[in-house]
């Protein structure tokens, strides 16, 4: 692949509701940001602002793994969470967060991160991909087949995120790499945009704006014009060769279907009564399933895993329907490494209300297991806050 020449351009807006904007971006050279923060008393900008000022004075050294990457995010977490209890005003602040990194003499392969709803595309040849996986309650009902993507653009609960920077002491990074060619084009958003702003509206922007910098000014606009009910921010990076200056739009790539002849009138009535039907039981299924879903998602418990390794995981124990137990945190310990009493609490699924509990009970077992004592600490949990917050 020959030498890469790379432009970009980032707009940030408040859009048309809020009153100040919470989101931050970073776009200098082979490192881009975009942090969507939350908190009140303007916590969330803080939040933000705190993930891309860390990012920015650490990747001053290059970054070549995603070892290195995902340690860099956990700083910017623990910078933030220890901010937040400092200042009783910015408790409970946190940011979304996802990131575009260069690897410095690679052409082919570009570090991605990524914690919460924030998102990274690429479009290429004229088709849109989301490369990121958004932490969000709504996400993981499209994971378990519960709603579509499409019903999860409109479901009352889609601004809730699992995972955030800055809520727990430790966060779950997603780190990995993906293949890049010249040609592409990069898009990093908070969700501000895709709430607002369809994947084919994305799509035909990006391809109809050869300059970064004014498809970035104009997704903001789209965003605006379709509401604004948050604050959008976008980033968008060409990989260009070394003698291009500027994209070379494609067309967008794009299935339209075929209109339908026009029903008649009786048949047009009884479509109207069988979709509002519909709806309605559409409506109860996932009002039920919304609540069961809380339900199955909350609180942590401690088992272990195949490999008879104490596991921290997220859920109930055994699963609510089809809601089962995610794994958020493996130690280095096994079952049979430590002492009886904590045999006793693993096998019995000892539950915790987030997962700062959790581990703060896993370092009580490995400093059990280092001094060979059989104490277990407490396990009252009932004051210990939740994790799951709502995006800005």
């Amino acid at each position: 692949m020959s030498t890469l020449n790379l432009a970009w351009g980032g707009a940030s807006d408040v859009g048309r509701v809020r009153q100040g904007n919470e989101d931050a971006l970073l776009a200098e050279h082979g490192v881009f940001v975009v942090a969507d923060g939350m908190g009140g008393h303007n916590a969330g900008e803080v939040a933000s602002e705190l993930a891309v000022t860390t990012l920015r004075s650490a990747l001053r050294d290059s970054v070549t793994s995603t070892e290195q990457l995902r340690e860099l995010v956990q700083q910017a977490n623990t910078t933030i969470y220890t901010a937040s209890l400092d200042d009783s005003t910015q408790r409970g602040m946190g940011t979304t967060l996802t990131a575009l990194v260069m690897i410095p003499g690679i052409t082919d392969r570009v570090l991605v991160a990524n914690v919460g709803d924030s998102r990274t595309y690429v479009l290429r040849d004229g088709v849109l991909s989301r490369i990121t996986t958004d932490h969000s309650y709504v996400q993981e009902l499209v994971n378990e087949g519960v709603i579509t993507a499409d019903d999860a653009r409109k479901h009352p609960q889609k601004n809730i995120v699992t995972r955030a920077l800055g809520i727990d002491r430790y966060v779950a990074v997603d780190v990995f790499s993906h293949d890049m060619c010249t040609g592409d084009r990069f898009l990093l958003c908070s969700d501000g945009l895709v709430d607002e702003v369809t994947d084919i509206e994305i799509t035909s922007v990006l391809s109809n704006n050869a300059n970064a910098a004014d498809a970035a000014n104009a997704l903001v606009v789209a965003a605006n014009d379709a509401g604004g009910r948050d604050n959008t921010t976008v980033v968008v990076v060409d990989i260009l060769t070394a003698d291009d200056t500027s994209f070379t739009p494609i067309a967008p790539v794009i299935t339209t279907a075929q209109p339908e002849q026009q029903p008649s009138k009786k048949r047009r009535r009884r479509v109207l009564i069988s979709s509002l039907v519909a709806v309605f039981t559409l409506v109860a299924i996932l009002s039920v399933t919304t609540i069961v879903g809380v339900y199955a998602r909350s609180g942590y418990f401690i088992s272990t895993n195949d490999d008879n390794v104490i596991t921290v995981y997220r859920g109930r124990a055994g699963g609510v329907w089809w809601f089962h137990p995610t794994v958020e945190l493996e130690s280095e310990l096994k079952l049979t490494e430590v002492p009886t009493g904590i045999v006793r609490d693993v096998r019995n699924n000892i539950t915790f209300d987030s997962l700062s509990d959790a581990q703060q009970y896993l370092e009580f077992v490995t400093a059990a297991v280092t001094t060979t004592t059989t104490t277990v600490p407490p396990t009252d949990t009932s004051t210990a806050p939740t994790t799951t917050t709502t995006g800005g």
